[in-house]
């Protein structure tokens, strides 16, 4: 699968009705989901490794669902996929596939919307912040909407952590 254009996902398939193994199973169901370039599909290959306890197989299948939401133009569910690679990766003792290696990479804050997350992350409301940068609350707003979407988050709560893993 991971070598040369050959669709390997139907001989897959064959061995897993053929066979009683979870893992051949989520190996044919990672490789359709990877023929398709299909994120949703790849999402829940990521959930079948990882409750095998095939990290390593989980973490290429959440870069490979990282690089199809990026696709697809969905850049917080993108972002929320490699940091979930990232966090599987970490845990297999710095293994590093090919798999890994063609995972998208974030989308950068930018200068502006780093300091305006950071002054959310320490509590301050869109109005101080607006106050103290000479701005008004809605470009407050808008910077904070982005940075959410960059960062894969839904909401302030969400800040403290996206930035200790993106820091």
């Amino acid at each position: 699968m991971r070598i040369g254009a050959q669709d390997t996902s139907a001989r897959l398939r064959e061995l897993a009705d053929a066979c009683d193994s979870p893992l051949v199973s989520a190996r044919a169901r990672h490789s359709a989901a990877a023929r398709a370039r299909s994120a949703r599909d790849l999402t829940g290959a990521v959930d079948d490794f990882e409750a095998l306890g095939a990290l390593l197989l989980a973490a290429e299948a959440a870069a490979g669902a990282a690089e199809a939401f990026s696709r697809d133009g969905d850049q917080r569910a993108a972002t929320a996929a490699l940091r979930r690679s990232s966090a599987l990766a970490a845990a297999c003792e710095g293994a590093v596939t090919p798999g890994l290696f063609r995972a998208a990479t974030a989308v950068p804050l930018s200068g502006r919307e780093r300091e305006i997350v950071m002054l959310a992350a320490q509590g301050l409301t869109s109005k101080d912040i607006a106050e103290r940068l000479y701005l008004s609350v809605r470009t407050v707003n808008n910077h904070l909407q982005h940075a959410y979407t960059k960062l894969g988050v839904n909401g302030r709560a969400g800040l403290a952590q996206a930035l200790g893993s993106t820091a």
